[in-house]
């Protein structure tokens, strides 16, 4: 590549070639040739860079501003709700998880904080003698997701739903009993909401801001030595810019799912037993241990973790998730209903320290069913560190 000086150089001496009226030699025709072709390289090198360089500094600036929202919360309170005149909103006082805060255990309402792509979910339990509803609704009207269930006799039932939404910035959602409806809760968190950001979405998302060939041409005609600077600059912006990024993205890859697998029933009429899930579909990052059935924290952090049971439903059905071996999380319970089978499940966003190890215990005269089939499981993962 020809350096600055030797640019000046001869610049100067075809300058005074032009002034005398001279022809330029031949050498100096192959100089501005080499001129021509090295800035040609030096363009497209300076392109390319500023593309790379403005990729890398909005995702960046992307992972930099990216809020951490994520929260849990149960209906709690010891019993019934129930509604024979008109509709009524649900007021989840219970937070277990509340990053970023952006739930209101006031109203029972959530709020957007930035426009993207959120993970929605609700569990809604309650006696099977009277119709069961959970709606979710945004701003107030629109109708997201519901779980319904008529009555069935005697007993229990649980029912969930979710979904990714892509909510605009203030949009909120809350959930409401609907008439003649009902819902249960106490403090194990039988009836839950969670939501957690998957991704923020900027309404001017992937625009590009158009590069001029002209323009540069001209830049890279008036001043040779000055690109070759900015583009030394822009290479050493581009070494922090990805040496950041990288400290930033390269977080521990966590997740697992587990089945309890075997072949048939497992029941406790005589204090409660630690569920061991031994059949593993996923354990990416190795936190979960299938010889103990616990699933450890690398990191701390928000973990979204759910559970699915199954089992017959003439003897009641639980699955219970414990925080290290003690406090009780989520719940799933359900009472004889007569012939058939049930399944129930519950999930929430939960901020764990680093070594803090969740387990599923099945209660004192309850039972859980599961096959090769993988009804019955348990599973997990980090959404982001804290």
């Amino acid at each position: 590549m020809v350096t600055q000086p030797s640019l000046l150089l001869a610049l100067l001496g075809l300058a005074g070639l032009v002034l005398s009226g001279t022809t330029p030699p031949t050498n100096v025709l192959a100089q501005m040739k080499q001129m021509e072709a090295t800035m040609e390289e030096l363009k497209v090198e300076r392109q390319a860079l500023s593309q790379r360089l403005q990729a890398l500094e909005q995702e960046l600036l992307s992972q930099k501003e990216k809020p951490k929202v994520a929260f849990t919360a149960s209906l709690g309170g010891n019993g019934l709700q129930k509604t024979l005149q008109g509709n009524r909103d649900l007021v989840y006082t219970e937070v277990l998880t509340n990053v970023g805060g952006a739930y209101d255990r006031q109203t029972g309402e959530f709020k957007a904080p930035v426009r993207g792509v959120y993970y929605i979910r609700f569990t809604a339990n309650g006696p099977t003698d009277f119709p069961l509803s959970a709606v979710l609704y945004k701003n107030n009207q629109e109708i997201q997701l519901i779980v319904h269930e008529q009555p069935s006799g005697e007993g229990s039932d649980t029912a969930s739903n979710g979904a990714a939404l892509l909510l605009e910035e203030g949009d909120t959602l809350k959930l409401v009993l609907w008439q003649n409806t009902q819902i249960w809760d106490n403090s194990n968190h039988h009836s839950t909401f969670s939501g957690f950001l998957l991704f923020p979405v900027p309404k001017d998302d992937g625009e590009v801001v158009a590069v001029d060939p002209a323009v540069e041409l001209q830049k890279l005609q008036a001043s040779m030595g000055q690109l070759q600077a900015d583009n030394q600059a822009m290479k050493e912006r581009l070494e922090v810019t990805e040496k950041d990024l990288k400290a930033r993205t390269d977080v521990p890859k966590v997740a697992f799912t587990a089945s309890l697998g075997g072949n048939g029933l497992k029941k406790t009429t005589s204090g409660n037993v630690k569920l061991h899930y031994r059949e593993v579909l996923t354990n990416v990052g190795g936190a979960y241990n299938s010889a103990t059935g616990e699933f450890k924290a690398p990191v701390r952090g928000v973990y979204y973790i759910r559970f699915t049971a199954n089992g017959p439903t003439d003897f009641p059905l639980s699955a219970v998730l414990y925080k290290n071996n003690q406090e009780i999380q989520l719940i799933v319970h359900e009472q004889p209903s007569g012939e058939g089978s049930d399944t129930a499940s519950n999930g929430a966003a939960l901020l764990l320290e680093e070594g803090d190890t969740l387990s599923m215990q099945l209660w004192h005269n309850t039972q859980i069913w599961d096959n090769s089939n993988h009804h019955s499981t348990f599973s997990g993962f980090l959404l982001f560190p804290v």
